[in-house]
């Protein structure tokens, strides 16, 4: 269901315990400011449209296959089959466990705030929260992993000139962040002045210092 891509620290020492990054779609070039601060891992889902989405729903675009709605059987494969393999291979602080995504891979990682509670550190970036039904679904869920901090971040501008729910992907992402806020304690919420797809080097150079603080490296 996915393929993996690991980074080590370049100094690499089996007596140290390390911080564990696990990062949807597996561009673990984007987190380079920590490349020697922790154990990197990219996840690589072969179909991201099944394993990122939380349930079967509608693809918003035509001709573009729907969503499958696999995130469950996604995150029992990284969490309760890859990750201990993970864990048993190399030295790895329990405590610090980070996971998150941008996109699809965002909202994959807030879902599994509601199902998991293996991850003491969660992000999303331009999370999509305009899926169906997925505010609906964070308002009337009992999260599991209510001890994790939560990192979100959105663009103002997501979804401008779309003829379709993207439109409103500002207004949903300011809801949802707000929702999130009321059932955990620690969450940064995000706002900045762009679109889904652009200044990604600024919002992953400001994840990797909000990282640095959460894991003291």
């Amino acid at each position: 269901m996915f393929k993996t891509e690991l980074n080590l620290p370049k100094n690499y020492d089996k007596t140290k315990s390390y911080p564990l990054i696990l990062l949807n779609d597996g561009e673990i070039f984007r987190l380079n400011a920590l490349k020697d601060k922790a154990i990197i891992i990219g996840l690589k889902a072969v179909n991201r449209l099944d394993a990122f989405t939380p349930y079967p729903a509608k693809n918003i675009r035509p001709g573009i296959p729907d969503f499958g709605g696999s995130a469950d059987k996604y995150h029992r494969l990284v969490f309760e089959t890859f990750l201990p393999e993970v864990l048993s291979e190399y030295n790895i602080d329990h405590e610090r466990i980070v996971y998150g995504g941008y996109s699809l891979g965002g909202l994959a990682a807030v879902y599994s705030l509601s199902t998991v509670d293996i991850p003491g550190i969660v992000f999303s970036l331009c999370g999509s929260f305009w899926y169906p039904n997925f505010i609906k679904y964070c308002k009337d869920t009992d999260f599991k992993n209510k001890k994790a901090s939560v990192y979100l971040l959105n663009g103002k501008n997501e979804g401008d000139k779309h003829n379709n729910i993207l439109e409103n992907a500002p207004k949903i992402a300011t809801d949802l962040h707000s929702i999130i806020k009321e059932k955990i304690m620690d969450v940064t919420s995000v706002f900045d002045n762009y679109g889904h797809h652009e200044n990604l080097e600024s919002r992953y150079s400001n994840l990797c210092i909000w990282l640095s603080e959460k894991l003291k490296v």
